[in-house]
């Protein structure tokens, strides 16, 4: 299931290129072809099928002549991600004056997103773009929000609860091809260790399952430490040196978000180990693109984040204009963004106006 060819051929079709079709689709043909079982190594995104009879106050609005307000609620709006996506959406939305974006900063903190929700429902927002510190919490301010009609589509990190929609980046799979790469160029073997993002998050758990199962898969490399940086690159730092100090011999390092990534980099240049360690990412912003070019990082697996934005604005747009109900839902539907593996070969291939 998860060989590269059949896992990239199904990418490819829930990629941006694909969205045309799903924009112009009925509702009931979104529900059809984004609906999917959970992948191996993750979690359903449904906590529990909707209930076709659920109340809902959806009400249909023409999103390009009556005044429509959505909300972006960031996970964290300081950090690379959360502003392409947010600049995704506001690009997306640019040609309309009768469409409001307000963006809010969650701190990396779900008590802060569940109250900003709180408000977002009371003001009436027609739509939400969510990216939730935490999907266990956030999942009721989400399901409150769709009972009274207000779409959520949530943005990487998802609610676990079934809503409108899901737009994500690869995250088993970009473990995986991490996993494969890191192997190849440490000639199948040593001690690797990962820099975790924040546990029990799926994209995360997933990103760090797709590279545990496939480093498995080579027996003389071994999986020496786990420890979280919380998605920070200070606190990766604080890590890469512990690694460095518990292991001398280390070989790679895969941190699950580019900032880790970035951190772990300056803390073996600060050794003297710039380039004689294995440092991998995930997301692909410009700070770690200039890092791979400057033999800093070894790769990363890259997603156009201001595309990502925009996709969740397009599908925001599309649910405020129909009819559609998440109540017809048996679980979230999902569009995956189309993962590209950069590394020191690859990288002129991302174009400056693709770097976020």
């Amino acid at each position: 299931m998860h060989n590269i060819e059949k896992s990239d051929e199904r990418v490819r079709s829930l990629s941006r290129r694909g969205l045309i079709t799903l924009a112009a689709a009925s509702a009931g043909v979104l529900v059809a072809g984004c609906a999917q079982t959970p992948r191996d190594g993750g979690a359903s995104s449904a906590a529990a099928p909707s209930d076709p009879n659920a109340a809902s106050n959806k009400k249909k609005k023409n999103p390009y002549k009556d005044d429509i307000k959505i909300a972006y609620v960031a996970h964290d709006l300081s950090t690379p991600n959360n502003q392409a996506w947010l600049e995704g959406i506001q690009r997306e939305c640019a040609s309309w004056s009768n469409i409001d974006i307000q963006s809010f900063n969650g701190e990396s903190s779900a008590e802060t997103q569940t109250q900003i929700m709180a408000d977002v429902i009371n003001q009436g927002f027609d739509a939400v773009i969510l990216q939730c510190s935490d999907g266990t919490a956030l999942a009721p301010s989400v399901k409150e929000a769709e009972e009274k009609g207000i779409p959520v589509i949530t943005l990487n990190l998802d609610a676990y609860t079934t809503h409108s929609a899901l737009v994500m980046a690869v995250d088993y799979d970009a473990g995986r091809m991490a996993a494969d790469k890191i192997a190849e160029a440490i000639n199948k073997k040593g001690d690797v260790a990962i820099i975790q993002g924040v546990p029990g998050l799926t994209r995360t758990d997933n990103l760090e399952q797709g590279f545990r199962d496939t480093i498995g898969k080579y027996p003389d490399i071994k999986i020496v430490d786990a420890q979280s940086a919380s998605f920070e690159k200070a606190k990766a730092i604080t890590v890469m040196n512990s690694f460095l100090q518990s292991y001398p011999d280390i070989k790679a390092v895969f941190a699950i978000n580019d900032a880790m990534a970035e951190g772990a980099a300056l803390a073996a240049e600060s050794a003297n180990k710039k380039g004689q360690i294995v440092i991998w990412g995930a997301d692909g912003e410009k700070d770690a693109l200039a890092m791979i070019e400057s033999g800093d990082m070894s790769g990363t697996i890259y997603t156009n984040s201001w595309d990502e934005g925009s996709t969740a604005a397009k599908i925001a747009l599309l649910m405020v204009g129909s009819e559609y109900s998440y109540t017809v839902l048996s679980e979230t539907p999902k569009v995956i963004m189309e993962p590209i593996v950069v590394t020191a070969e690859t990288v002129s291939s991302i174009a400056e106006n693709d770097r976020w």
